[in-house]
C-alpha cells in the first residue's frame, strides 16, 4: 500500500518507532500479519516496531519477521492467564529470545476482568466469571513472583510495563520495582478509559519511578466503548511533558487504519494540536529507541 503523508509528517515518521502493534497470528481478527506490518512500517522509513499479543510471547515471532524482512521488529510477553500469570518460568526464555517489554496481565488483569465491555470483542473472549489476576498480596504488599520478574528484566535490560492494571496496584509495582533497581518502566496508556489515570497521578508515576508513560492513539478510536478526544489525549500529553512520554498506536485492529498509517495520523494531530516537531520526534524516535536499546 502505498502511503501518502503531508511533508511535515513524512518527514517525522522517518526512525520513528511504535512499540505497540497488534498483528496476526491471534485469537481476534489482525489488519495485517507480522511481516505485512514489518514492510510497511520499512516503506514509510520506520526504524522499528514491537509487535504485542496478548496470549503468548512475541520474540519468537518478531525474530523470523525481521529475518525474512530486514526490518527491525521486537516483541515481548504479556503475563496473562495464558502463560502462567505471573511466571518467572515463561519470563525467561521470552527475554532470552530477545522480549524487551514484559507486561503485566492484560486481558486478564484483575482491574480489567470487570470492565472487559469497555473495548469491543472482548466479552465473548474473555469468560465470564474469570477470576482476574493482580499483582498484590490481600495485605497490599507485591507478590512475590514480581520480584524474580524484575531481576529477569534487569539482567536483560528489558523493560516492564504496567499493562491493564488498576493505578493502585500500577503505583506499588512502579516503586518496588524502582527500589529493585529496574530502570526502564513504562505505565502502559494510562489515559484510556479502562484505565483513567489524571495528569496529577501520571506526573506521580514519574515521581514513583516509572521513566515513561505510553500515550496510545487507539484510546481515541471507537475500538473503546469511550473513546477519549483527540483534544484530551493531546492537553494531558502536553501537561506531563515529551521529555517522559511515548506515542504509541496500539493499532491493528480491523475497523481501524493499519498500524504505520494510524502512526502517521498520530503525528499529523499532534502537530495539529500544538506539538512542535522536536517534541514529536522526542516521543516517537528518541524516547521509544532508549527503550529499545537502539
Amino acid at each position: 500500500m502505498n502511503l501518502r503523508f503531508r511533508p511535515e509528517v513524512h518527514e517525522l515518521l522517518q526512525g520513528s518507532v511504535d512499540i505497540h502493534i497488534h498483528s496476526a497470528p491471534d485469537i481476534f481478527p489482525r489488519i495485517q500479519n507480522d511481516v505485512e506490518l514489518a514492510l510497511q512500517a520499512q516503506e514509510i522509513g520506520m526504524r522499528a516496531i514491537v509487535i504485542k499479543n496478548h496470549w503468548g510471547e512475541t520474540a519468537g515471532r518478531a525474530a523470523l519477521a525481521s529475518q525474512v524482512t530486514g526490518f527491525r521488529v521486537f516483541g515481548g510477553i504479556a503475563l496473562n492467564r495464558s502463560v502462567g500469570g505471573l511466571n518467572p518460568h515463561a519470563v525467561a526464555p521470552a527475554l532470552k529470545m530477545g522480549a524487551k517489554l514484559v507486561w503485566m496481565p492484560t486481558m486478564h488483569a484483575q482491574a480489567f476482568v470487570t470492565q472487559k465491555s469497555q473495548v469491543q470483542g472482548l466479552a465473548q473472549e474473555i469468560p465470564g466469571g474469570l477470576e482476574g489476576l493482580g499483582v498484590l498480596n490481600p495485605d497490599g504488599s507485591l507478590r512475590p513472583e514480581c520480584y524474580a520478574i524484575f531481576d529477569l528484566i534487569m539482567a536483560h535490560d528489558s523493560c516492564l510495563a504496567t499493562g491493564h492494571l488498576s493505578k493502585a496496584e500500577a503505583r506499588v509495582l512502579v516503586t518496588e520495582a524502582a527500589k529493585r533497581g529496574v530502570k526502564k518502566i513504562v505505565v502502559t496508556h494510562p489515559m484510556a478509559c479502562f484505565v483513567g489515570y489524571s495528569v496529577q497521578e501520571m506526573k506521580q508515576m514519574l515521581d514513583l519511578g516509572a521513566t515513561w508513560l505510553e500515550h496510545a492513539f487507539n484510546d481515541t478510536t471507537r475500538v473503546v466503548s469511550q473513546p477519549m478526544t483527540c483534544e484530551a489525549l493531546f492537553e494531558g500529553l502536553k501537561a506531563v511533558g515529551a521529555d517522559h512520554s511515548i506515542m504509541s498506536t496500539d493499532a491493528g485492529q480491523c475497523i481501524n487504519p493499519i498500524p504505520a498509517q494510524q502512526m502517521g495520523i498520530y503525528i499529523g494531530e499532534a502537530l495539529n494540536f500544538g506539538l512542535s516537531a522536536r517534541q514529536v520526534r522526542q516521543m516517537t524516535q528518541d524516547n521509544p529507541s532508549a527503550l529499545l536499546g537502539l
